[in-house]
């Protein structure tokens, strides 16, 4: 088993230990959650129909939709309302759920089979709205380099339970529901040992405004996940429609899902976990594009190729959103559940437009084939928007650190002045109502996460490699200063981890090894700390600790 630097919540490097299997987790209610809405594995007799197929993800998906959104809102207020609710009720209803969509087609008929299916999937959609809100929270307690192995690992461990429950239902007649019920127990063991660990101890309740700052910075994600949630919903009801079974459609799609999840693995270890996952899904917007392209030129002979290419990228699309919603609500200390379940239920809303319109473009087959190029025309244009949308942003940001930024001035802002909040002349410090309300963490969370950071950095001095190895002077700022700093400038969490290095004169090499994070995520906060405090270069930096 590989060996890793864990992080506590406040990402506290103390010592090396094995990776915790029990947050892979989640990976067993994701494939049970999957096999209920990807295939009709559940639905035999007269229940095993595309349409009663899309009735299941149709209902499933509202319930999910609610419950991310009603929790949410509860959680936002008052976070200790998270651990009011029994988690057992939540897998009770998943069970019970997938049972009575099993036993529907053979137990029922006309009105009594469709009122059946609807109850069935609306209770497995509630019990799935919870287990994904609170896999989102407990991962964002963690430190995003363990979060950037585990999300790819548990997608790799998904499609492994995926892939091999379906065969073991068609090649040994298993009963699905028998080889599907132990999925939520075991992830809800699992989540519960997570949540009695150290680093999931509950956040402090956070300001609003807080939570609008978290996600701000998801704006890109967001428009992103509509756009391909809702390409996801179309292919996969059209391909289902077109080859008239919802089984024969998953086929291919399950094989080329593991490929893709291994893939991803392996490149995040190869990686060392040096990486930063935010951006990877920029480079599946290319590939959509090409896929869209030439969809109008394959449909009628390839339809189920066509949407496992899609459903592939939409599986990496969606370890992605695991990282990045797990990264922001630890960067911002805010609940993962209140986050992750806003983008999750944005993203369901969209891949049921999209299943929508796939059912409406295959009603009538005379004028389908004119539709689809009429879809794939808009879905290629939506897609070219939103990669020159990211590569605008990333060309002209308001505020460039140069990559040797020891001294360095800025490069001019091409976007117009840098708009920054608590930022005063340099040596004075803000008011308290100049500050502590977007993107900030209370005083006691800034002095934890400096500490680790301090103790962070002493591990820095013996394990980074090259020449900046020397341990920092008996002079050097306390922790409190650096935890003043931070609460003053509004930094994140992670801000504030990165706030000693840099005054200390650290290289983003060196700070991007002690934190186990890609030298581009050391720079881009850097860039956000020179903004918060209005300097421009590291020698800045120093002279406005010395004057604190």
């Amino acid at each position: 088993m590989a060996t890793m630097i864990e992080f506590s919540r406040t990402g506290d490097v103390s010592s090396p230990r094995s990776l915790r299997l029990r947050y892979l987790g989640l990976a067993f209610f994701w494939a049970c959650s999957m096999l209920t809405f990807r295939s009709a594995i559940l639905l035999t007799g007269n229940a095993d129909t595309p349409e009663f197929n899309t009735l299941v993800v149709v209902v499933s998906f509202l319930a999910n939709m609610t419950t991310l959104f009603s929790i949410s809102a509860l959680v936002e207020r008052t976070p200790e309302n998270l651990a009011k609710f029994s988690p057992w009720l939540f897998c009770g209803a998943i069970i019970a759920g997938i049972a009575l969509i099993h036993l529907a087609g053979a137990s029922f008929e006309g009105g009594g089979l469709v009122a059946a299916l609807v109850a069935g999937s609306a209770l497995a959609g509630v019990g799935y709205g919870y287990f994904w809100g609170s896999w989102a929270d407990v991962l964002g307690r963690m430190h995003p380099s363990r979060t950037v192995l585990y999300a790819p690992a548990a997608f790799f461990l998904t499609t492994v339970l995926f892939l091999g429950i379906s065969l073991a239902v068609s090649l040994a007649a298993v009963p699905p529901v028998l080889l599907m019920a132990p999925l939520p127990v075991i992830s809800l063991l699992c989540l519960t040992r997570c949540r009695a660990d150290d680093a999931c101890e509950p956040e402090p309740q956070a300001e609003g405004r807080r939570y609008l700052s978290a996600l701000t910075s998801l704006v890109p994600l967001i428009i992103a996940a509509l756009i391909f949630s809702c390409l996801f919903g179309f292919m996969w009801e059209t391909a289902v429609l077109s080859v008239d079974s919802a089984t024969d459609a998953h086929g291919f799609p399950l094989v080329l899902n593991l490929v893709a999840a291994l893939g991803l693995l392996v490149f995040v270890i190869a990686s060392r976990r040096h990486i930063n996952l935010s951006w990877t899904y920029q480079l599946l917007i290319p590939v959509s594009i090409a896929l869209f392209a030439v969809v109008p030129f394959f449909w009628t002979v390839h339809p189920v190729i066509l949407n496992a290419i899609m459903s592939a990228i939409y599986g990496v699309f969606d370890v992605i959103i695991w990282y990045m919603v797990a990264a922001t609500a630890y960067d911002f200390a805010v609940s993962g559940f209140v986050v992750g379940g806003l983008v999750r239920a944005f993203s369901i809303l969209a891949r049921l437009i999209g299943i929508g319109i796939g059912y409406l473009v295959m009603l009538v087959p005379e004028v389908a084939s004119g539709a689809i190029v009429g879809v794939c025309i808009a879905a290629v244009y939506l897609l070219v928007m939103l990669l020159w949308f990211l590569w605008h942003s990333a060309k002209h940001p308001s505020f460039e650190v140069p990559e040797d930024d020891d001294d360095a001035e800025p490069a001019p802002s091409l976007t117009g002045p840098a708009i920054v909040y608590g930022c005063v002349n340099l040596g004075s410090k803000p008011s308290a109502n100049e500050n502590g309300t977007d993107g900030t963490f209370s005083a006691e969370g800034a002095e934890i996460a400096s500490a680790n950071a301090e103790a962070a950095m002493a591990n820095a001095t013996t394990d980074a490699a090259g020449a900046e190895k020397e341990p920092p002077a008996d002079d050097a700022p306390d922790e409190a200063v650096f935890a003043l700093i931070a609460e003053d400038y509004g930094l994140t969490r992670r801000e504030a981890e990165v706030l000693p290095y840099l005054a200390r004169g650290r290289s983003a090499k060196v700070i991007a090894e002690a934190l186990f994070v890609s030298e581009s995520t050391i720079r881009t906060h850097t860039r956000r700390i020179f903004e918060k405090t209005c300097i421009h270069s590291k020698q800045e930096l120093i002279d406005l600790v010395d004057k604190y």
